[in-house]
């Protein structure tokens, strides 16, 4: 795969997270004031399962590596999600 192919996926990959997490925030905001409050015990939930997360097939180091890499990965998603949510218009 060539550098601009894979500038031109992460682009893509970039740009439906960035939908993905608008459309989770749209609908935390549904919760109104509490909306924060339930994507973080979410959050608090998701990074734990990543952490405790096994690869088999994988070595144990690497498996760790994998594990901390997603779970890296989920803490990213749902940080913009929360940020999309806290400048969500307050419809309250």
């Amino acid at each position: 795969m060539s550098i601009q192919e894979r500038a031109e996926a992460e682009c893509r990959l970039y740009a439906l997270e960035w939908y993905v997490c608008m459309l989770h925030a749209a609908i935390f905001a549904q919760a109104g004031k509490d909306g924060l409050v339930i994507l973080g015990h979410l959050r608090q939930t998701a990074l734990e399962g990543a952490r405790q997360k096994a690869f088999p097939g994988l070595d144990p180091a690497m498996s760790d590596l994998v594990s901390a890499e997603l779970e890296a990965a989920v803490d990213r998603l749902l940080s913009m999600t929360a940020g999309f949510l806290a400048k969500a218009p307050s419809g309250t």
